[in-house]
């Protein structure tokens, strides 16, 4: 980033911000392309299978995890890039696994998936590479100091 004005810090949350940006806005372009819009109809009289639900899931847990116990941790900018990528693959991997595996017989689990999958994308926008960002000044603070905090003050 050599004769760039920004900072690379700042550079560096730019770029993060348009690759999450771009990732959120995949997963309804998968759903409106690879599946001809939402989910229409009922689910099939069976319930779906625990194998396919699990198919489904497992990726989403795992994102969850790189972001909460891996990203949240003081790391070097290429690391948080590499685990920011890592977990957006997972939360869109279970966007696509509902598209092709459950959408046809359960529509309607179809489109619960789509919902969880963009949860789990929105947990990854990256505040973490913002600089200047700190999690000590949200409302999380009072957490901290429970026994001092009155409301009343």
């Amino acid at each position: 980033m050599g004769d760039s004005n920004l900072p690379a810090s700042k550079a560096h949350a730019v770029i993060m911000w348009i690759i999450w940006f771009a990732q959120l806005q995949a997963a309804f372009v998968f759903q409106f392309f690879l599946s001809d819009g939402f989910s229409k109809g009922d689910n099939k009289a069976d319930p779906m299978a625990l194998w396919l639900w699990l198919i489904c899931l497992l990726p989403l847990v795992a994102a969850t995890g790189i972001r909460w116990l891996a990203l949240s941790k003081k790391t070097r900018p290429e690391q948080q890039l590499i685990r920011m990528f890592v977990g957006l693959a997972l939360s869109e991997a279970s966007v696509l696994l509902g598209i092709f595996l459950v959408a046809p017989d359960y529509p309607q689990n179809q489109i619960g998936l789509l919902m969880v999958g963009v949860v789990s994308l929105i947990q990854f926008a990256p505040s973490y590479a913002t600089p200047g960002y700190k999690i000590d000044q949200g409302p999380l603070r009072y957490l901290e100091n429970a026994d001092s905090y009155d409301a009343l003050d």
